[in-house]
């Protein structure tokens, strides 16, 4: 189907008019509308598309240069080429200045006519094509980045369950450790929560503390289930469980973060942990949450070498070590949080429900 161009013509002057009309019918055989004042084009614009505008500088009322600033405002894709028979030099520029496509000064010929609207049509034609391109690149640009970020969550999550049978596995061959990364999540989440974290700093909290004793497939089961103290070369082995387990997830963890916590919950604010001794700023943020949950649970756990601490007395131990072991600052949140319940008594949901939560 041949495509319909609209020409919109507005002149005082009747026989122009008239003129202007026969000759773009004739030659092009374009659809063309005639008006007579600025008013009533306007009209024709907002209830029309048009392909480009004539008109003459000299209306009555609204003169060209208003009808082109009003047209701008309507759709300025719109090419205006304007008629005058003898403008200064300032009202040129001012049209400029509005965009004018082009000028047909009088007296003009037909052909002259017939370029400039020829040229206007194209450039019009061309800003629609550009116009529905980038409509169409930036749908397709959303399309791929939502193509993308489904990809990284179901790549995350595949992830994240095949951590979570390694985790479950290392924790179920002993009593006393078993779901304890569900309880250090749980905790850790409920400190973040008091702290007013972000919903991603959340996210990576939850992740990181899941994560966080990763490492210990690493380590010989024997040493981590051995009832007795642990010689001076056996303690040092228990403590590359970081190291090892960021050396496991950095290469797959979408998130730095929860490579920090892995790597770090077992730092000390000052500078006496492992493995690498690092020191009050240097420790991530989130690490330090854990590192709090981490302590509060193995206290008030079950162990074979000495007596369960109770809430009371691992949330006095907590804030005996706070600026030593721990940040003042976290330990702060984390006595806010414990004043209100004991973490002991909480029912704490398998580690695979965490991955389902919205954060």
């Amino acid at each position: 189907m041949e495509q319909i161009i609209k020409i919109l013509v507005v002149d005082d002057d009747p026989s122009m008019l008239d003129l202007i009309g026969t000759a773009l019918k004739s030659r092009e055989k374009y659809d063309v509308i005639l008006a007579s004042d600025s008013e009533t084009a306007l009209s024709f614009i907002q209830e029309n598309d048009f392909d480009a505008v004539i008109s003459d500088i000299n209306l009555p009322g609204m003169d060209g240069l208003e009808l082109l600033s009003r047209i701008n405002i309507i759709n300025s894709k719109i090419p205006v080429i304007l008629i005058t028979g003898f403008a200064e030099v300032s009202t040129m520029q001012n049209a400029i200045k509005l965009g004018v496509y082009d000028f047909l000064r009088k007296p003009f010929s037909l052909s002259e006519l017939q370029i400039s609207v020829k040229q206007a049509v194209q450039k019009h034609h061309l800003l629609i094509q550009n116009e529905l391109y980038t409509n169409n690149l930036e749908k397709l640009l959303e399309q791929k980045a939502k193509e993308l970020y489904d990809a990284n969550i179901l790549l995350e999550l595949n992830f994240i369950r095949t951590v979570l049978a390694m985790i479950n596995a290392l924790e179920a061959s002993d009593i006393y450790t078993k779901g304890h990364s569900e309880r250090v999540t749980n905790i850790s989440l409920i400190i973040g929560q008091t702290m007013n974290l972000s919903t991603s700093e959340l996210k990576s909290l939850r992740n990181g503390a899941i994560f966080h004793d990763l490492g210990k497939i690493g380590i010989y089961q024997t040493l981590l289930h051995k009832p007795a103290a642990l010689s001076f070369e056996e303690l040092n082995l228990i403590r590359q469980h970081p190291l090892i387990g960021e050396k496991i997830i950095r290469p797959i963890a979408l998130d730095k973060e929860i490579i920090n916590i892995v790597s770090q919950h077992h730092e000390r604010y000052d500078g006496t942990g492992y493995p690498k001794g690092l020191k009050s700023h240097d420790i991530s943020l989130l690490a330090k949450v854990v590192s709090i949950a981490d302590s509060y649970d193995a206290m008030t756990s079950s162990r074979s070498y000495r007596d369960v601490f109770t809430h009371s007395q691992a949330s006095d131990e907590i804030q005996r070590c706070s600026g030593t072991q721990f940040d003042p600052v976290c330990v702060e949140y984390f006595l806010k949080a414990a004043s209100g319940q004991d973490f002991k008594t909480l029912e704490i949901p398998p580690l695979s429900s965490f991955m389902n939560v919205t954060l």
